[in-house]
């Protein structure tokens, strides 16, 4: 696991959580023509990149309230993500946190993680309203 991210750092939506959360939370044929108008090149085996499996995962995402991605965007990360809403209740962010998957099974990671990430989530958005 080697990604590193800076202030501003740029990573594709199609393949990270929280891309896939920002995605999620647009009517699907919006997000289908953002995912139309960017190549979608696979950054790993596990990438995917077939439209029908990225808007698959997005309904998904949008049934269940967060995204999972499980080394799609680098080999050896996984990671979670959930939306942070603004006052409208509308997505304007997510917060995330990956780790190493050779240090936790995914199921694992969404067990101890995911609670404490829409907590904070909670939180933030009473500040933002």
């Amino acid at each position: 696991m080697s990604i590193a991210l800076m202030p501003g750092s740029r990573l594709p939506a199609y393949c990270t959580s929280m891309g896939r959360v920002m995605l999620a939370a647009m009517p699907e044929e919006q997000a289908r023509k953002v995912l139309e108008s960017h190549p979608m090149p696979a950054r790993t085996p596990h990438t995917l990149t077939a439209m029908d499996a990225v808007i698959a995962e997005l309904r998904e995402t949008r049934l269940r309230g967060y995204a999972t991605v499980d080394q799609e965007v680098e080999l050896g990360l996984r990671s979670l993500a959930v939306p942070l809403r603004g006052a409208r209740g509308i997505v304007v962010a997510a917060l995330n946190t990956g780790l190493a998957a050779s240090a936790v099974p995914m199921t694992a990671l969404v067990e101890t993680y995911l609670q404490p990430l829409q907590m904070v989530a909670r939180e933030l958005s009473g500040i933002l309203a």
